[in-house]
């Protein structure tokens, strides 16, 4: 049967897309075992599920689970879903193809231990799949996610936070009602803070095919409680592919960070990882807390309110020449790095950084919410770790 499977995946490989050939229809073991080969590194298989990881990173030889389950539309065709939890959650996935292998969705952004179901209201089908995960080593939380299959297509429709427990309070978001235009909740305090709202309303919104709630109340006390929450973590915390490979104890050249950063300006000469849900807008104009505008490139991530601009600089200027705030600190290494201390400003939190090699150099300015600071400074320093420039 495994024999037969690798003959079948290497001719889904290599057919053109001319005359049309039998489609051979893969079931529930067959992609199981497609999943279980690509995870440890077959590229044939990996090559069938569209790339479903990355094989850059070294293979993993331990694999939590691989769970799969189906449903079928209106029309009667069959999806089937597949989860991969690994020990390093930085590897987990979430998958969504069809009976042919054609994929419709993959989600690279769930954490902790996993679990799959399908679910159904009135008329639509879902995937649902929990996530429960600690953050700062401490806080117990659980997530779940909701994805729509409608039509021929497959997205996040739902994506809520379901309990936060800490030392001091224990808080459960529960669904109490479910149909095709509206999700209800209800907000209970079993330990610690009583919720001044206990209760939730997230409507179906047609034009993005999700659930969205005006407050989206419970998500707001997590992320409040967690960010006030001030400890320390021990335990490693995997945000990017540099601290993944770090946390398997692979050491990165600065050209290997070259490789696997994922934003490349060629023109400008430098290179970053930009972790899932930021973008980046090329040839704007800076001017908030420069003294003088300069243009350059703007990564921003909407649901954070985060941005960092990244702006090339004269070889005889420096940072002092656009930025008010003292540069006090320096780090010699691959670049020499000169950068401010964390500034308030009207609630946004700046740091500055001048990064040299050479004769070239750019000046780096992040942004965020003070609410939201503690809470993603690892993941900001991720990217600045990352940065790579053509010297």
């Amino acid at each position: 049967m495994k024999f037969l499977i690798l003959i079948l995946i290497v001719a889904l490989t290599f057919t053109g897309c001319g005359k049309k050939e039998k489609v051979y229809q893969f079931n529930s073991k067959g992609i199981e075992y497609l999943v279980s080969e690509a995870a440890r590194g077959n590229r044939v298989a990996n090559d069938s599920l569209s790339n479903l990881f990355d094989l850059n990173l070294p293979s993993q030889s331990i694999i939590n689970k691989i769970e799969i389950d189906s449903l079928k539309n209106i029309s009667g065709k069959t999806y089937y879903a597949v989860l991969v939890e690994f020990p390093n959650p930085f590897f987990n996935r979430f998958a969504v193809y069809d009976s042919a292998m054609q994929c419709y969705f993959i989600d690279k952004s769930l954490n902790g231990y996993l679990s799959l179901t399908s679910i159904h209201s009135e008329k639509k089908n879902y995937f649902q799949v929990f996530e429960q995960f600690t953050s700062k080593d401490i806080l117990s939380l659980k997530r779940k996610n909701l994805y729509l299959v409608m039509g021929d297509t497959v997205n996040l429709a739902l994506r809520i936070y379901t309990q936060f427990f800490s030392p001091e309070d224990q808080l459960i978001q529960e669904v109490e009602t479910f149909t095709d235009e509206l999700i209800g909740t209800r907000i209970i305090s079993e330990k610690g803070l009583s919720p001044q709202q206990t209760w939730d309303t997230f409507s179906f919104v047609e034009s993005s095919r999700k659930f969205m709630s005006g407050d989206n109340y419970f998500d707001k006390i997590v992320l409040h409680l967690t960010t006030q929450f001030l400890v320390k973590p021990v335990k490693p915390f995997f945000y990017d592919q540099s601290s993944a490979l770090k946390g398997l104890g692979v050491k990165l050249s600065i050209d290997s960070v070259q490789s696997y950063n994922n934003y490349k300006n060629k023109k400008a000469k430098f290179s970053l990882y930009l972790p899932e849900g930021w973008k980046a807008l090329q040839g704007v104009s800076f001017k908030e807390i420069l003294s003088v505008a300069l243009d350059g490139t703007k990564f921003l991530n909407a649901s954070l309110g985060a941005t960092f601009g990244v702006m090339k600089l004269k070889e005889n200027s420096k940072a002092e020449d656009y930025v008010t705030i003292p540069f006090n600190n320096k780090v010699e290494g691959n670049y020499s790095v000169r950068f401010t201390d964390k500034t308030l400003i009207d609630r946004k939190y700046y740091v500055c950084f001048e990064i040299k090699c050479y004769t070239l150099k750019f000046l780096v300015i992040f942004q965020c919410p003070e609410t939201i600071y503690e809470e993603n400074k690892q993941m900001f320093a991720s990217i600045v770790d990352s940065f790579w420039m053509d010297c």
